[in-house]
């Protein structure tokens, strides 16, 4: 489902790590020609996966960026990417302002305003049943679910 909905989308290409015994930055390096990508998003939260996503980037211009935020206090990060003068970055809520932003892109939802957004959401739960929705987001079929309150 998630590779549908990417290639929906505009997606190009996807790994499925699960389908091979490769580390994911070798098999993004294996699709890009050894080069690595411009930008690497890590959504899981996952701590170990740090690694991964810069070891996917190019050298001297590449950029990790982690979305999604883990139960570990700490991260050994490998420092050797870094000195390849590739970037990490941390970003809560994709960068923007919660006072003056979230408020405009809440109207915008609600007016239709952003395309598509509604192709993305594949379960709704009400707010009561919100243990529910965390069950759902495990299922790899799942890409969003919309909590209705």
């Amino acid at each position: 489902m998630k590779r549908e909905k990417g290639e929906a989308f505009g997606m190009t290409d996807f790994i499925n790590p699960r389908n091979s015994d490769k580390s994911i930055s070798e098999l993004v390096m294996e699709l890009t020609g050894g080069i690595g990508v411009d930008y690497c998003f890590e959504c899981s939260g996952v701590a170990t996966l740090v690694n991964e996503v810069l070891a996917s980037t190019k050298v001297g211009i590449g950029t990790a960026i982690l979305l999604g935020a883990g139960t570990q206090k700490s991260i050994e990060i490998d420092f050797l990417p870094l000195l390849a003068a590739r970037t990490l970055k941390y970003s809560v809520f994709g960068g923007i302002k919660i006072q003056s932003d979230l408020p405009i892109i809440v109207d915008k939802c609600i007016n239709k305003e952003i395309k598509r957004l509604d192709e993305l959401l594949t379960d709704e739960v009400q707010l009561e049943d919100i243990n529910r929705a965390f069950e759902l987001m495990k299922k790899p079929d799942c890409v969003k679910v919309l909590i209705k309150f």
